[in-house]
């Protein structure tokens, strides 16, 4: 019986984590940290994007997501609140991080906000023509992006969403350009 008890007790603890200091898991800085494995920028771990669609088709970290050149898209996504939050896009090139170099979109969005995305469930429409990635919502341009004499088989679509504690969750989307000529065939 102290066998079974013991193996219970044992069990326990390492399903709650073996007890250890809640002090270990954060930094001396406080600054959020990022996740090797997902590439996502976290504070506590409480905030994450979902459903994230493009032409209303869910689409899932790294997959690839297929444009015509000329014709609009939609992306849309999902925050876990409809509290205050902040939602950017970026187009990068040859695995470039995203940085403000590289932003297509900043937007203030939900509850607390008077911005173009007043909820938790927030849509924008992209475009790719001329070498450029245009944004807007309805009417109301929110942001483009150059990437003349670019490689278009290396561009990468990103968006990082973060809540007003600075908890982050970044996407990545590999973009893949067609020409209206290739879509026609």
């Amino acid at each position: 019986m102290k066998h079974i008890f013991f193996i219970i007790s044992i069990l326990m603890l390492s399903a709650c984590g073996g007890g250890g200091n809640d002090n270990e898991k954060s930094s001396a800085t406080d600054e959020p940290q990022v996740d090797a494995g997902t590439g996502t920028q976290t504070g506590d771990g409480s905030f994450t994007l979902h459903n994230i669609r493009f032409d209303s088709k869910d689409y899932y970290e790294g997959e690839l997501v297929t444009i015509t050149e000329g014709t609009t898209f939609d992306v849309q996504w999902v925050s876990p609140t409809s509290a205050a939050y902040i939602i950017d896009f970026y187009l990068s090139t040859n695995d470039q991080a995203h940085s403000d170099n590289n932003k297509i979109v900043g937007l203030k969005c939900g509850s607390d906000s008077l911005s173009l995305c007043p909820n938790a469930t927030g849509e924008v429409q992209c475009e790719v023509a001329n070498n450029n990635l245009t944004c807007s919502i309805g009417s109301d341009f929110v942001g483009s992006e150059n990437f003349q004499d670019k490689d278009l088989s290396s561009l990468t679509f990103i968006v990082k969403g973060c809540d007003a504690f600075s908890n982050c969750d970044v996407k990545t989307f590999d973009l893949s350009v067609q020409s209206n000529t290739d879509a026609a065939e």
